[in-house]
């Protein structure tokens, strides 16, 4: 993984999973927007993946295959020192960091709650746990599929997308399982909303969307106590765009677009200004701005 393009204008650092077939099996990076340089956080030939930031910035917690299955560590970037946070019991994964840095959320089939017969599988649902590895309990018994947890900034609220109406859209609820409220809907007309981050004021919410009979997903953003949904991206190239975050100044949104392979992009919020961050070889996914 070589340099980019140096982009000042948009600057910081953005974390991101690469798979290149043959050389990478799924290895986590560190792109500097403004000089274009990556840097490659783990060595090791394990599926590095879902990888988001704690409060600090300078730690990550993240799903790896290290020891044989799909679990959660947590990582000293400084040091490569690395822990493992969940017990090896069903597929972990899709991690984030709670605001003051007490607790971590993550999907979890631990406890084999049996899924659709169509695709066959486990139900994946939300687990909060300290820090330290103590304290693991659910969030939400719904006896339906949970991904992609986001903590609001003020930790008063964690937003994920869930299939509980029977399409996947975004939902909110308060760490304590309280106040579920549901954001977008796609249970009549089919399509999908998924993999929603909040904007560094909380009062937004950047996610991924298709509508009815297509997986040709945009980024799209709404206000996070409801209402109008704003579309960002179009591009009728692309077979999807997918994973967004926002900058910490919130002027910009990172997300990935499918178009030829996997590739990093950024795009203002009004979706008039959209540039690309990667190039080089292999599939870029899942990227998270660093915290200022």
């Amino acid at each position: 993984m070589g340099g980019e393009q140096p982009r000042p204008d948009i600057g910081g650092e953005i974390l991101y999973m690469c798979y290149a077939p043959g050389t990478i099996h799924g290895g986590l990076f560190l792109l500097n927007a403004s000089s274009g340089q990556v840097r490659r956080l783990t060595p090791d030939n394990a599926w590095n993946v879902d990888a988001s930031w704690a409060p600090d910035g300078r730690r990550i917690v993240y799903s790896s295959t290290r020891d044989g299955r799909s679990d959660v560590y947590v990582m000293d970037i400084s040091t490569g020192n690395v822990r493992r946070l969940s017990d090896g019991r069903g597929f972990n994964g899709y991690p984030t960091w709670s605001p003051d840095g007490r607790w971590i959320a993550y999907g979890s089939s631990r406890d084999g709650i049996e899924g659709r017969s169509d695709p066959p599988g486990f139900y994946r649902e939300i687990y909060l746990v300290r820090e330290d590895g103590s304290d693991l309990h659910r969030l939400l018994v719904t006896h339906a599929s949970q991904s992609g947890p986001a903590w609001s900034p003020a930790g008063d609220q964690i937003a994920f997308a869930s299939d509980m109406a029977g399409a996947y859209d975004v939902y909110t609820v308060a760490p304590d399982g309280r106040g579920l409220h549901q954001l977008t809907h796609h249970e009549s007309g089919g399509g999908f909303a998924t993999y929603p981050r909040w904007s560094r004021d909380g009062t937004q919410l950047a996610f991924s969307a298709a509508s009815s009979g297509s997986n040709h997903s945009e980024i799209y953003w709404i206000l996070a106590a409801g209402g109008e949904i704003h579309q960002v991206t179009d591009d009728p190239a692309a077979q999807w765009d997918g994973w967004p975050d926002w900058a910490p100044n919130s002027s910009w949104i990172v997300f990935t677009r499918n178009e030829r392979g996997l590739q990093l992009f950024a795009t203002t919020p009004d979706g008039s200004h959209a540039v690309q961050l990667t190039k080089d070889p292999g599939d870029k996914d899942e990227p998270r701005w660093r915290p200022a």
